[in-house]
């Protein structure tokens, strides 16, 4: 007992002369375990269909595997305190949506965490537009034929997003104040079931993001009626833009990133993009992302930064303007 006492006194002694070693030898044997990696929102929605495929590489590229954690609530908070709360050691990673980095932090007034300050970015995985769809069952067969049914019945369409604030939400208020028209929001947890309920015609209209409605709309169980980006998919072609479609600035774009704990150490947050840049590059992730009208992104931690800074600044005049409030 008297030995392990000794050396473990040397080694506090190493360790306080030297405070940097710690954390140099934690860096050069990263990955030595598993990760984990949390999202805020249940299983199949659209930041799953992002994350699982990139997971997927870059548990290849680490060599340790990644366990996806779904901690759906609070519009991704519930899963963000959870990382934001984690040991800044680069084994706890958040899969977190644009709109919960840039839009939560204006809807909540008293967050258990700060959203600048205790997470770190670490890189933008893909983007993609969103598209205004509705049940088949819905007699509007362009985007301004829904305004005029919207006009025609206030407050009787009801349009579905991923919860309140999420970027289906705002997407949905944007295009009331452009539109000028009364429709009522049904929010859930979750981008599959939002989606579901337009599928199966609880609900009318969503702006949902295209690589999980598609499959629906070729399947012909929903009719997209525009595109919210400023140039047409490759995905759906003959879809027309906002602008095209007779309601210009009406424009949503949405995708996650992944984010540590503040506090890790630069060179982990360096290894981890480095992999998810190499695992973003893979032919099969790209393919697959470019059927579905993914955007590959990638970007470092500093461009990722200023991507959310800039979206929070834009969001914020349209969570002002739409008064919206949790």
């Amino acid at each position: 007992m008297q030995l392990r006492v000794t050396m473990a006194a040397c080694m506090a002694s190493v360790l306080a002369a030297f405070p940097g070693a710690g954390h140099a030898a934690a860096r050069d044997d990263f990955p030595a375990r598993p990760l984990r990696v949390i999202v805020g929102y249940a299983a199949g929605g659209p930041t799953d269909v992002v994350l699982r495929p990139v997971a997927h590489k870059l548990a290849e590229l680490l060599k340790q595997p990644l366990v996806i954690e779904n901690r759906p609530g609070s519009n991704g908070n519930i899963g963000a305190e959870a990382v934001a709360r984690a040991t800044p050691d680069g084994y706890t990673l958040l899969a977190a949506t644009l709109a919960q980095l840039t839009n939560n932090p204006h809807l909540y007034p008293k967050m258990t965490f700060d959203t600048y300050k205790d997470l770190q970015p670490v890189s933008l995985l893909a983007t993609s537009p969103g598209a205004v769809v509705v049940h088949p069952s819905v007699p509007a067969r362009a985007l301004k034929e829904l305004i005029a049914l919207a006009k025609a019945r206030p407050a009787k369409l009801n349009f579905s997003s991923t919860g309140e604030g999420s970027a289906n939400h705002l997407a949905g208020e944007l295009f009331k104040l452009l539109a000028g028209v009364d429709m009522v929001h049904i929010p859930f947890k979750g981008g599959a079931p939002a989606l579901n309920a337009v599928v199966a015609g609880e609900v009318e209209t969503i702006v949902i993001s295209l690589p999980i409605s598609a499959p629906f709309i070729k399947a012909g169980r929903l009719r997209a009626l525009a595109l919210c980006d400023k140039a047409r998919s490759a995905v759906l072609p003959q879809l027309p833009t906002t602008a095209e479609a007779g309601l210009p600035g009406l424009e949503s774009r949405s995708g996650p990133g992944i984010l540590v704990p503040a506090g890790v150490p630069k060179p982990i947050v360096a290894r981890l993009h480095a992999e998810i840049v190499k695992g973003l590059a893979a032919a099969d992730v790209r393919d697959m992302f470019t059927v579905q009208g993914l955007d590959v992104i990638g970007n470092s931690p500093e461009e990722f930064a200023t991507v959310i800074r800039e979206d929070s600044a834009r969001w914020q005049k349209v969570i002002k303007a739409a008064n919206v409030r949790l």
